[in-house]
């Protein structure tokens, strides 16, 4: 009951305080908004990558030319010692490794009547569809027959379509690089901003690419499928095993290649957007013990407007207990109304802005209220303990 009345008269001190009382409750509710936005942005970001994880190619090194050197230190360009003689090497040499796909890429422009758009252009065999989980919307992938006779097919990633057909199919149509003719027989799926992402990609057939466009015969990448990721020490021996032989390195040389996973990326970008939401949510929380403060303030001055107050209450009756509970209660009605205000905007916020990605971290909108309690005790105890230590009589004539 006591609960109750405290509760009251907290609410009526707040409207007797309009405007003091916004400004306090805005700093809460910002402290509280900020931090559900970053949560679920964290959130949503979070599912993306591993959504974009799982459209990876399963437990997929992918083994590239290391970077050449001059005087021992990196130029940044890569040397050119990949063939495909170490891809067949790699895959009869390996019992872990189930699969391994050899791959040349560069960079042209892509032509359809007047478009025009750089892309990405990747020679591969057939089985690099398989091994990264590549999808088509609609056509079909090439076969091993066309990749043996250099044919001139390809298919093309959906941003390379937008740009050049809009939302025309473009299976069946005739693209030109580099002033050759290629027929476009699939369209691949969207995956969204990735590394390596196939969405500004043309995929064509290695022999393709490589003689007929680029003119080259060794390679970018090799991609190697091991069947777990507990042998993946096992294939990387394997693989270091085989190259290093191929490429006559000495016992006291570096690799000339590099074995990375292809999931490596997205874990590192997950990892940075964990450090960068802690950090966010530490500023917002930081907003939060602003608003602790402004609490502090609002309550200070309460105390020194109603010492009179004070001083009835204890003439009649009231310990000092009772008078701690009271401003704590006045202190906590700020937080929990503060929060309350910060959860509906928040969500509200975050509706408009994500769309249909927009989701409600319940177990954070839980966290803001407990927050704000937390914030409002603490706020409130130092004003509420010095309202109790009031001398009756001095409270009496206070004017």
């Amino acid at each position: 009951m006591l609960i109750w009345e405290n509760t009251i008269i907290a609410l009526q001190s707040l409207k007797g305080n309009p405007l003091r009382s916004a400004l306090t409750l805005v700093g809460i509710a910002v402290g509280i908004g900020a931090v559900l936005y970053v949560v679920s942005l964290g959130e949503i970001t979070k599912r993306n990558i591993n959504a974009r994880l799982q459209s990876l190619g399963s437990n997929v090194l992918m083994i590239r030319p290391s970077f050449s050197r001059q005087r021992g230190v990196s130029t940044g360009a890569s040397v050119i010692n990949l063939a495909e003689k170490d891809a067949f090497q790699i895959d009869s040499a390996s019992e872990v490794i189930t699969a391994v796909v050899p791959s040349f890429n560069g960079n042209a422009t892509v032509e359809f009547g007047d478009k025009n758009w750089n892309a990405r252009i990747n020679g591969t065999m057939p089985n690099y569809f398989p091994v990264n989980n590549i999808i088509l919307t609609e056509g079909r992938f090439f076969t091993a027959l066309e990749a043996n006779e250099r044919a001139r097919v390809c298919l093309i990633g959906s941003t390379v379509q937008q740009e050049l057909f809009g939302t025309k199919s473009p299976v069946g149509e005739a693209i030109y690089i580099r002033a050759k003719r290629f027929e476009v027989i699939g369209l691949l799926k969207m995956v969204g901003e990735s590394p390596f992402s196939p969405d500004e990609q043309v995929i064509m057939p290695l022999t393709t690419a490589q003689e007929r466009l680029f003119g080259v015969d060794h390679l970018s990448t090799i991609y190697a499928q091991i069947d777990s990721s507990e042998h993946y020490d096992e294939a990387l021996f394997d693989i270091e095993t085989v190259l290093r032989k191929n490429h006559r390195l000495r016992d006291d040389q570096e690799n000339d290649f590099r074995v990375n996973r292809q999931d490596f990326f997205l874990s590192t970008i997950q990892e940075t957007n964990v450090e960068l939401a802690n950090f966010i949510i530490l500023i917002a929380l930081i907003s939060l013990v602003v608003g602790g403060i402004g609490i502090a303030n609002v309550m200070l001055v309460t105390v020194t407007e109603r010492t009179r107050e004070i001083g009835v209450r204890r003439a009649v009756g009231a310990n000092r207990f009772m008078i701690i509970g009271q401003f704590l209660t006045e202190a906590v009605a700020l937080g929990i109304v503060g929060g309350i205000l910060g959860v509906a905007g928040g969500l509200l916020f975050n509706s408009f802005s994500m769309g249909a990605q927009f989701l409600i971290p319940y177990m954070w909108v839980a966290y803001s209220f407990g927050i704000c309690i937390a914030v409002g005790v603490i706020a409130g105890l130092y004003p509420a303990m010095r309202a109790a230590k009031i001398n009756v009589i001095e409270a009496l004539r206070y004017e």
